[in-house]
């Protein structure tokens, strides 16, 4: 049973990783946790290990996770599904032959047409001078696919856990939301700091971030159009003015 959100007293930011291996899942993979006594840096985890570390953080909690946690509407009706579950269960079963490049999905060269490439909540951060991602593209700097397929299904592991996942779900005690690190590290003063990584960089920035707005996830609601209910919105704090978090 979920229980209502209140204010959290943990928030946690995780730069996701869809690396194959465990050595490499470790070194790519950083979850920043923000209390009342500072920020810590967690590396050196698998997904796996990272959504233990998730389900084992205390309550009331936010959790950002950098990686789609939706595909686009045409996709996911296309081959079926009516609900972000239905998504998931199919990332699971399929998520693998996707990746070796089964179309729409990509390395080599695009094919989806530009209309039919990204979400909408994509579309937004591309009309405001940031580059999302399409989930179909596989290969090159900043790209979100090969981690989104296979982190979909840890994603339904939580909500099974008792986790809320905004925007399908409103709010509880445990809430996990797709964050977009790009855009929320340059809402945080950093001059000076070092970070051993941009894996960390990208996890203590986006914490920052999410705790210094931290009294603003307690008013989320959850979607009630169908595009967002099936493809999922990236939050962004109330001062940035996008999307369904604004």
């Amino acid at each position: 049973m979920r229980v209502a959100p209140r204010i959290p007293e943990t928030v946690a930011a995780v730069d996701w990783s869809g690396a194959r291996g465990g050595s490499e899942q470790r070194k790519r993979i950083c979850t920043a946790v923000a209390e009342a006594g500072g920020i810590r840096a967690l590396d050196g985890r698998t997904r796996e290990q990272t959504i233990e570390l998730v389900e084992s953080l205390p309550a009331p909690l936010v959790v950002g996770i950098d990686m789609s946690f939706g595909a686009p509407a045409w996709f996911a009706r296309q081959r079926g599904c009516s609900t972000i579950d239905d998504v998931w269960a199919l990332a699971a079963l399929d998520g693998e032959r996707w990746l070796e490049a089964e179309p729409p999905f990509w390395r080599d060269r695009c094919g989806v047409p530009a209309d039919q490439r990204f979400r909408a909540c994509e579309v937004r951060l591309r009309d405001a001078g940031f580059p999302a991602k399409s989930i179909f593209q596989l290969v090159g700097n900043g790209q979100v696919g090969v981690g989104s397929v296979r982190g979909m299904p840890l994603l339904a592991r939580l909500r099974a856990a008792g986790f809320a996942i905004w925007p399908f779900d409103p709010p509880a005690d445990r809430t996990v939301m797709e964050i977009y690190p790009s855009l929320l590290r340059k809402l945080v003063e950093h001059d000076g700091m070092e970070f051993a990584s941009e894996h960390e960089r990208d996890a203590v920035l986006s914490a920052t971030a999410m705790w210094e707005h931290r009294d603003s996830f307690a008013t989320l609601t959850a979607a009630n159009d169908p595009v967002t209910r099936i493809e999922g919105d990236v939050w962004m704090p109330p001062t940035v003015g996008y999307g369904r978090a604004s």
